[in-house]
């Protein structure tokens, strides 16, 4: 079992170090979180557009903050990315997991958390369920115009 959880906590972070590559190269400003990066509650963001020390400036608009979570599977955990930025009221996660149920994304819907999955898998989905998917590109854009 530590066998596999190990090798399940290098497949996140190597995900998260895509996704970071990714928005380099796009010329996002970003900040991961870690022990001296944090929100409320010592929560730790994946990952916060433009940083945190706007985050914490009280007179920087909560509109131009983004939030993006990342997680190679969600099941439950996608509800940790809720409670990591209040100031955001509407999240993001991006996600590996081929499928995730109606149900489930229309729960992350109603919590105003938006669902960003690669474009290559996101046949695995229910059509319905395609219109509330971003594509890691369409986030890339979505964070573009909010900074």
């Amino acid at each position: 079992l530590s066998v596999q959880n190990r090798r399940k906590s290098r497949a996140g972070h190597a995900f998260e170090n895509h996704l970071g590559q990714v928005f380099l190269e796009s010329g996002l400003t970003f900040e991961n979180g870690s022990p001296k990066r944090t929100t409320e509650n010592n929560a730790k963001p994946d990952f916060l557009f433009p940083s945190f020390k706007d985050y914490h400036d009280p007179n920087f608009s909560g509109e131009k903050l983004v939030l993006l979570g990342a997680k190679t599977t969600c099941k439950d955990r996608w509800r940790q990315v809720l409670s990591e930025g209040a100031r955001v009221k509407n999240k993001h996660l991006a996600t590996l997991q081929l499928g995730i149920s109606s149900n489930q994304i229309q729960e992350m819907s109603s919590h105003n958390l938006a669902l960003v999955v690669p474009e290559r898998i996101q046949h695995f989905y229910a059509e319905a369920d395609k219109e509330l998917l971003l594509s890691i590109e369409a986030f890339i854009d979505f964070a573009h115009l909010k900074s």
